[in-house]
């Protein structure tokens, strides 16, 4: 077994950290335009306690995905660059800000708490950080991701975190998250605080409801685009 042995004095504590998430789609009947993948450029912002998931401001809209017709199609049907995430370590909660059919809402969860396998001999460099690795297997998702513990904060994009270390990249079949640029300073956090507040549990009866509308509206069944949500 290999130990990573790091220096306290190079740890890092607050900042922002740039990603390139790209989204793979598995589509019945998909049609040739429509595409297979989608990117988004996001950032992370983080304190000790605290941390805001969210596009990056830095992008423009037409650099986050492919300019095709279908393309564009498909990002107004489904933007998940828009949600924004906001966790607290300290309180284990989280509020996400996201949009269905139209309209905003602002969901309050716990935080996930992944039974996460730390392969200590597997290691490699993001960004100049020593990275370790960690994976999460269940019946719907298998996931391996790449912390740091140079920056010893239970952090990390989208829904991901629970380690001893700020997360750098995520592997799954559904998505690639990767970290391109670590930004130095004590960034603003303030979480989310658009559209109507509800439940995880409430908010996913609605969009099956408003899913099954949808699909009986376009007369296509039980063809639907399958995108695991962490």
């Amino acid at each position: 077994m290999i130990f990573l042995v790091l220096n306290a004095d190079a740890q890092t504590r607050t900042g922002t950290i740039k990603y390139k998430q790209t989204m793979f789609f598995e589509f019945e009947n998909m049609p040739p335009n429509m595409p297979k993948s989608s990117d988004a450029y996001m950032q992370l912002k983080f304190n000790g306690v605290e941390a805001l998931y969210e596009k990056d401001p830095d992008v423009k809209d037409d650099q986050s995905a492919d300019a095709s017709d279908g393309s564009r199609r498909w990002r107004r049907m489904r933007d998940r660059s828009k949600r924004i995430l906001y966790s607290n370590t300290g309180t284990s909660s989280v509020v996400e800000q996201t949009g269905l059919m139209g309209k905003d809402f602002l969901i309050s969860d716990s935080l996930k708490n992944l039974k996460w396998k730390i392969s200590a001999g597997e290691q490699k460099s993001i960004l100049g950080y020593t990275c370790m690795k960690a994976t999460f297997k269940d019946s719907l998702r298998n996931i391996a991701v790449f912390f740091t513990p140079q920056i010893p904060l239970q952090h990390g994009p989208d829904n991901f975190g629970g380690l001893p270390g700020v997360i750098l990249e995520v592997q799954s079949a559904q998505m690639h998250i990767l970290a391109t640029e670590m930004i130095a300073g004590t960034p603003v956090i303030t979480p989310p605080s658009k559209g109507d507040k509800m439940t995880r549990a409430e908010f996913n009866r609605l969009r099956e409801e408003k899913m099954k509308e949808q699909r009986e509206m376009w007369g296509r069944g039980g063809n639907e685009v399958r995108v695991i949500r962490q």
